[in-house]
């Protein structure tokens, strides 16, 4: 179980290490469309597989990592997460289980490299960001809606914040959001 654990924090330090290298670079390319994003035959596999493994069991658990690992955009890191709903045995009080904990580290980061900003706002307004992670999530989300002027991209923006608990990025999402309204 320990090599396990190894596995999985040196493959999330990598992914961190290749997330954060060159963040202006990627924030000037910004990532692919959503409409030129596709879900790959391997994550599909994977998908399938772990549909067929036993329900909450270390092999589903293992699969849905593994679709993590392998995930190349936003579109595959929503599938992962949609895969991950009820794959994980309910943690004590506020704490998520260990693999759930880990699965959500890694899928946060490489979204915030790869998902655009309706991808990101949905992750991070429909499933579980740490706190350490929070402020981050809501800064790339004000990169990606630098290009929007659509008030109601900021909006969702406040929302996700305020879903994050960054109440002075709230604040400054609605306050965007209401200027280009006019109001």
């Amino acid at each position: 179980m320990w090599n396990g654990f190894r596995a999985v924090t040196v493959v999330m330090m990598a992914a961190w290490t290749l997330t954060s290298c060159n963040t202006a670079a990627k924030d000037a390319a910004g990532p692919v469309p959503e409409t030129e994003q596709v879900v790959s035959a391997a994550i599909k596999k994977l998908y399938m597989d772990a549909a067929a493994a036993p329900p909450q069991s270390a092999a589903q658990q293992k699969v849905i990592l593994q679709m993590a690992e392998k995930a190349s955009n936003g579109k595959e890191l929503l599938l992962v997460m949609r895969a991950a709903a009820g794959a994980f045995p309910a943690g004590t009080g506020s704490q998520l289980h260990p693999a759930e904990s880990q699965l959500g580290s890694l899928v946060t980061v490489k979204m915030m490299g790869l998902g655009t900003l309706d991808q990101l706002t949905e992750y991070s307004t429909q499933y579980n960001v740490n706190a350490e992670n929070a402020r981050p999530v809501v800064e790339r989300l004000f990169r990606l809606g630098d290009q929007s002027t659509d008030p109601r991209a900021w909006y969702r923006i406040r929302i996700a914040a305020a879903h994050l608990k960054v109440a002075d990025l709230e604040r400054q999402a609605q306050v965007r959001g209401d200027k280009l309204a006019g109001k």
